[in-house]
C-alpha cells in the first residue's frame, strides 16, 4: 500500500479547509427520508422536559434518527375545565408526568410508559405571601385547580388526606387553566394553589406566593417522574418508530447530563425567556436519568397512591399494564 506524500497531504488539507462546514458533519437523512410521527413533550412549564425537547431539537437529533415529529393541535382548544380519554390520545409519543399517566390509563387513554427520565416535580400548596395559610387550618379554604380530574386536582386530595382533612370541608375552583389559577389566587377567588415549585418560579414573577407545604414532605422524594410515553397502538405496531423515538430523547437526556451548566441555563433562558438568575433556578429543580430504564417501584409506589385514593379499583390496572419494558427494560 503506498500513501500520499506530506506535500499531497497538506494540499488535500488546505482544500478540505476550505469547504463549507456541513461537508464535514455526519450524513444526515433527507426530508423525504425522514419518518412522520405526532409527539408533544407534554406540559410547557416543566423545565426538564422542555430543555430535553429544546436540546434535541438544536442538536437537530431528530433528524440524525430519521425522524420528524408533528405537534398536533391543543387539547380541548386551550381550557382543560372538560375532558375525555379521545383527545389525550393524540400523539405516538409523548413526554409526561408518571402520575398522570397512570391517571389517565385509569381512565381509558390507550398509552404506555416506556421510559423513566428521572426529572421530578416538586409539588407545594401555595398562598399569597400577603394571605398566609396555615397549612394546620385548611378546613373551609378555597384550592384553585384546572379541572375536577386533572393531576392538580389530585395532589389536592393527597395534601388533604396526608394533613388529615376530609375533601368536603374545602372547596375546589376550576379555572381551565395555570395562568387562571394563578389569577384566582392572587384576586381572592381562591385561598390556595397547588402546583409545582417549577410552574410557580416562572408565572410568580414577582415572588407574591409563599409555600405552605411540599408533598416530598409527606412522600419522599421517589415520587413522580416524567416519562416517555407511547400510543399502545403505535408501540404495537410501529415499535422501531418507538425505540428511535426514545433513543433519540436519552441522546438529548445524556447530553444535558455531560453538558456545561452554562449551555443548560442558556437554553432555559432561550426556551421560557427567562434571565439567567431564573433560567438558574429552573435547572435546579431539573433531575435527569440517562438509562431511561422504568423503576418499578416508582411505579408501584404511584399506582398505590391511586389505589389509596379510589381512582384505581385494587384488582384493576395492575402495574404491568402501566409500562412495557420492551424498549429500554427496568430496574428494581
Amino acid at each position: 500500500m503506498t500513501f500520499p506524500s506530506l506535500s499531497t497531504r497538506r494540499r488535500l488539507l488546505a482544500t478540505a479547509a476550505l469547504l463549507p462546514a456541513a461537508a464535514w458533519l455526519p450524513a444526515r437523512a433527507a426530508p423525504g427520508d425522514l419518518t412522520e410521527f405526532t409527539f408533544t413533550m407534554g406540559v410547557n412549564t416543566v423545565p426538564g422536559t422542555a430543555l430535553i425537547d429544546a436540546t434535541a431539537q438544536d442538536l437537530d437529533l431528530w433528524r440524525k434518527h430519521g425522524l420528524r415529529p408533528v405537534v398536533p393541535p391543543p387539547l380541548g382548544g386551550g381550557d382543560r375545565r372538560t375532558w375525555s380519554p379521545q383527545e389525550e390520545n393524540h400523539s405516538d409519543v409523548r413526554l409526561y408526568g408518571m402520575g398522570a399517566t397512570i391517571n389517565y390509563l385509569s381512565k381509558g387513554v390507550e398509552f404506555v410508559i416506556v421510559a423513566d427520565l428521572g426529572t421530578r416535580a416538586e409539588w407545594h400548596m401555595w398562598s399569597m405571601a400577603d394571605r398566609p395559610v396555615d397549612a394546620r387550618q385548611l378546613k373551609g379554604k378555597r384550592f384553585a385547580v384546572t379541572q375536577l380530574s386533572g393531576t392538580d386536582r389530585l395532589y389536592v386530595d393527597l395534601f388533604l388526606k396526608s394533613l388529615g382533612v376530609h375533601q368536603d370541608d374545602v372547596t375546589l375552583v376550576p379555572t381551565g387553566g395555570v395562568p387562571q389559577n394563578y389569577q384566582a389566587l392572587r384576586s381572592g377567588q381562591a385561598d390556595i394553589w397547588v402546583t409545582t415549585g417549577h410552574a410557580a418560579i416562572l408565572i410568580d414573577r414577582e415572588q407574591r406566593l409563599r409555600s405552605v407545604a411540599k408533598i416530598s414532605d409527606f412522600v419522599g422524594q421517589d415520587w413522580d417522574p416524567y416519562v416517555i410515553v407511547a400510543r399502545r397502538r403505535t408501540l404495537a405496531e410501529r415499535p422501531a418508530l418507538v425505540k428511535e423515538a426514545v433513543a433519540t430523547i436519552l441522546e438529548a437526556v445524556r447530553h444535558i447530563d455531560q453538558a456545561p451548566r452554562q449551555e443548560n441555563v442558556t437554553r432555559l433562558m432561550q426556551r421560557f425567556k427567562v434571565d439567567e438568575a431564573t433560567a438558574g433556578k429552573l435547572l435546579s429543580t431539573v433531575s435527569l436519568n440517562p438509562s431511561g430504564k422504568i423503576k418499578l417501584s416508582t411505579i408501584e409506589k404511584m399506582r398505590n397512591h391511586y389505589v389509596d385514593t379510589g381512582v384505581i379499583k385494587r384488582d384493576a390496572l395492575p402495574v404491568d399494564a402501566i409500562f412495557d419494558a420492551s424498549v429500554v427494560g427496568t430496574v428494581s
